[in-house]
């Protein structure tokens, strides 16, 4: 049953991904990352990640661009979706916490411990140049994950809910699997979690 399953989320995921472009890219290994000054983020903990956020990003706006009104249908998720009265900090972390939960629950994977760095940046030039600080040549992607970090790099104009399930599922993936899968499987089980966020 369980290899059934796999196989076809291999196939589902394989006719999706010949239908557009990759929006993210996930790389297995890397040199040391660049971190930057502390004091140039701004730093949320929620369940299942730290954010950092360029300081000037609103928080606000980060929040109003991740969509998660699929939890409202969700027995588990809809008290945090309707309570009111939280700060920008609290909303955005529990927007991430929602869409980590769901992402675990559509590849059926519950990591131990899962606990993923989030990096949002102003703009997509500097999106680019960490990853060109990385890995010593430039690709403009939209949103990267880097699991020797266990970090997921995006730039503020590119921040969605649909963006980060991808990110994210890679992280749940890379994270389940005593030896991580070849990056070909790796990717269509990450956009078999875009694809199914908000069923």
């Amino acid at each position: 049953m369980a290899k059934s399953r796999l196989l076809f989320l291999i196939i589902f995921s394989t006719f999706y991904i010949a239908a557009i472009s990759p929006p993210a890219y996930s790389q297995q290994f890397g040199i040391d990352g660049p971190e930057g000054n502390i004091e140039d983020w701004t730093i949320i903990e929620s369940i299942y990640a730290t954010i950092y956020i360029e300081k000037n990003i609103g928080l606000s706006n980060v929040a109003k661009r991740i969509n998660v009104n699929f939890a409202r249908y969700d027995p588990v998720e809809k008290k945090l979706f309707f309570d009111q009265g939280f700060s920008d900090e609290e909303r955005l972390a529990n927007k991430i916490d929602i869409i980590a939960r769901k992402a675990k629950k559509i590849l059926d994977m519950y990591p131990s411990g899962l606990h993923i760095n989030i990096r949002i940046y102003a703009n997509e030039e500097k999106l680019w140049d960490t990853y060109e600080d990385v890995f010593k040549e430039r690709k403009e992607y939209r949103a990267f994950y880097i699991h020797k970090f266990n970090t997921i790099y995006i730039s503020y104009g590119n921040v969605s809910e649909s963006i980060l399930a991808h990110e994210i599922g890679h992280s749940i993936i890379d994270n389940y699997f005593d030896i991580i899968p070849p990056d070909k499987v790796r990717e269509l089980l990450a956009c078999y979690v875009d694809v199914h966020l908000k069923d």
